[in-house]
């Protein structure tokens, strides 16, 4: 009896849903190379990895620093939403020495409903579902769909406009790096 709903147990557990935090969701620009050998050539000069690698941070930081600027300027209130801006980086550290991969930023959910013009009762198009910080899964009123934008919910673009006037330096530094890597930033923005 007891190897039975072991079993049966372990069944149920592996067909549940694994639950998916949307508190914080990332927005991040990927580093690519275009070659494995000059990627291998790149990563043995760990000094100027290094370097790429500090230039990189202090960027992601002082687009951070701006997006918190950006959101107690204008949405005053909102201190859980500035407080919650981090910048992340992640490296690749095949090849030796580690370099910037990824980099990225990460905020609460609501970032971007303010963002949008989304909120209680002016939902968007499709709709969402999330779980709650209990564990509940939530989802969209369907009464309030195709209402975003509009009434007393107008969107205020805080995050977008900032990364547009950042990633030309972004771009600077990652050229004067190497000609081979590229950025994907295909995930960075909020309006896609």
């Amino acid at each position: 009896m007891g190897i039975m709903k072991k079993l049966s147990g372990q069944m149920l557990n592996s067909r549940r849903k694994p639950k998916v935090n949307l508190n914080n969701i990332p927005f991040e620009i990927s580093l690519e190379s275009i070659s494995e050998s000059d990627k291998f050539t790149r990563r043995q000069d760990k000094d100027r990895v290094d370097q790429f690698n500090k230039a990189v941070s202090d960027w992601s930081v002082d687009t951070t620093r701006r997006l918190k600027m950006n959101v107690r300027t204008m949405v005053r209130e909102d201190h859980k939403l500035s407080d919650s801006i981090n910048p992340n980086m992640y490296y690749d550290n095949k090849y030796g020495a580690k370099e910037a991969s990824r980099v990225g930023f990460s905020f609460v959910r609501e970032g971007i409903h303010i963002h949008k013009g989304a909120g209680r009762g002016q939902g968007g198009w499709k709709g969402s579902k999330w779980y709650d910080i209990h564990g509940k899964l939530k989802e969209t009123n369907k009464k309030s769909l195709g209402k975003m934008g509009f009434g007393n919910r107008q969107p205020i673009e805080w995050f977008d406009p900032v990364i547009v006037q950042e990633l030309p330096q972004l771009a600077d530094l990652v050229a004067d790096y190497s000609f081979t890597l590229f950025m994907d930033v295909s995930r960075i923005f909020i309006d896609k």
